[in-house]
């Protein structure tokens, strides 16, 4: 099993993005930053390898998730409101669809709840194996961290 790509996250968090949010990004071309504070969701997993997958993004752009989720105004309270659920509810989507493609059908896997938190920026340097920054349209980023535990000595 070869290891996991920045190009693998950045498909996996499009299409998801695309087909559950309603919301087109494309990678990054320059360094994304973060300002005040943000959503950082996070999700273990098990499979052949451990991990856990985060998800870091601004509050608006997860209000802008919510509000297509819910088929409703991003400018109605409820979308922010909402926010926090939504981002959960996209990782776990990312999640089942990242131990699919990478792990594959044929070994058990198990995903854990996702974890959301209101975090101030910066954000704390924090170990990962390979990350995923995007642009949405409107130009907001997003950033999706893979952290993989060590594979078995070969």
């Amino acid at each position: 099993m070869s290891e996991p790509t920045s190009e693998l996250l950045s498909n996996v968090l499009g299409e998801v993005l695309q087909d559950a949010a309603f919301v087109f990004a494309e990678p990054a071309e320059d360094e994304i930053t973060f300002e005040g504070e943000v959503l950082r969701s996070t999700i273990a997993f098990e499979s052949v390898r451990g991990g856990a997958l985060r998800l870091v993004t601004p509050t608006r752009v997860a209000a802008e998730i919510a509000a297509n989720m819910l088929g409703i105004d991003p400018s109605d309270p409820e979308a922010e409101s909402q926010g926090r659920a939504a981002v959960s509810e996209i990782l776990n989507v990312i999640g089942g669809a990242f131990i699919t493609r990478y792990f594959g059908t044929q070994v058990p896997s198990q995903l854990g709840l996702p974890v959301t938190d209101l975090v101030a920026t910066p954000l704390p340097v924090a170990r990962r194996t390979c990350a995923a920054a995007m642009r949405l349209e409107s130009g907001e980023p997003v950033l999706l961290e893979l952290d993989l535990e060590e594979g078995p000595a070969a």
